[in-house]
């Protein structure tokens, strides 16, 4: 993916980048290597690959450049296991802001950490990975900064000159389909808080529905796919930053249970729940962060996360953190 935009806002800083990614139910692989650069601001951004924590922190542009690689360039980390009892007190006291109807929903996560094998090779693993057809499969490496691996099922935002679409994805059950009262209602604040947002853009036209249950790997999710027709011009990087991070990994009320989780998580999502994705004419395809792995000099951090809501078990959220981990977790057991 060469690149042919000349209006990247001035990079706070450069590093040495390379990007392998392949889109849900295709065969073509897309490599892309290049210098991945920090910048404050999407909205001018046109081509390229870009990534973006969580937090809306930190926002990378990959675009393609002639550089060497250093792959033992990478994170420094000591992260310790989130235990379940930990787990326990962050969705007790989410629980109990739902019956203090402070808020309605937060998505409560959590980190496992281990040890690096001695030999791991991420470019092996990855291979391992692309067995996830129906993902969005990603290896992204920014020198010094992430080195990440995933299969997420979540489309973020997806953009033509005349239409958009977007996933409201929430519920799981993991080789079930009898999705109970919880799953339906944590996937419907979602959807319910998409299509009001869609609604207020005098850019576009009112929104479509398409509900259907969605497989990833052994999990199965409930999906509503939204879109809608652009009455107007409206760049992608207004979108996003309306959209994200939605009720799917954030919470509702948003602005409030984003607040909750950077109080009361015990350690920084980073790039997890994030989105990254290709733009490419002024047009994207963006997908959530999720089923991932980072890699770091010692270390490979899986990350997870499920919707609380007031009808939620905490043993049974435990029990789905680890499902949604052993997605790539599978993996090093082979």
């Amino acid at each position: 993916m060469e690149n042919k935009n000349n209006n990247i806002p001035k990079a706070l800083e450069k590093k040495a980048a390379m990007v392998i990614y392949r889109f849900p139910n295709k065969q073509k692989i897309y490599f892309l290597k290049g210098e991945a650069q920090l910048v404050t601001t999407f909205e001018d951004i046109d081509d390229g690959f870009v990534v973006q924590s969580f937090d809306n922190k930190k926002k990378f542009v990959i675009t393609k450049a002639k550089i060497d690689l250093d792959f033992e360039n990478l994170r420094s980390t000591s992260i310790t296991n989130s235990t379940q009892s930990q787990f326990a007190d962050f969705v007790t006291k989410i629980k109990k802001a739902i019956t203090d109807k402070t808020l309605e929903k937060v998505v409560a996560a959590r980190v496992y950490a281990q040890k690096k094998p001695t030999i791991f090779h991420p470019l092996d693993f990855f291979k391992q990975v692309l067995s996830y057809k129906e993902a969005f499969v990603s290896f992204v490496f920014i020198e010094g900064e992430a080195c990440w691996i995933g299969a997420t099922p979540e489309l973020l935002l997806k953009t033509t000159d005349k239409n958009i679409e977007t996933y409201s994805l929430a519920g799981t059950l993991r080789e079930r389909l009898d999705f109970s009262a919880k799953e339906i209602e944590e996937q419907d604040i979602v959807t319910r808080y998409i299509t009001s947002l869609l609604a207020t853009l005098p850019s576009l036209k009112k929104s479509t529905l398409q509900s259907k249950i969605i497989a990833n790997g052994s999990l199965n999710h409930l999906l509503t796919i939204i879109k809608a027709r652009k009455k107007k011009k409206i760049h992608w990087s207004s979108l996003a930053n309306k959209l994200h991070p939605t009720p799917a990994v954030g919470g509702f009320e948003k602005e409030k249970a984003i607040q909750f989780i950077h109080q009361n998580e015990q350690f920084e999502r980073r790039f997890f729940s994030g989105f990254l994705g290709e733009i490419k004419k002024g047009n994207a395809k963006l997908f959530v962060n999720l089923r991932c792995v980072e890699i770091t000099q010692s270390q490979l951090l899986f990350y997870a996360g499920c919707g609380i809501t007031a009808d939620s078990d905490i043993k049974k959220e435990w029990q789905e953190t680890n499902h949604k981990m052993d997605v790539l977790r599978k993996f090093l057991k082979k």
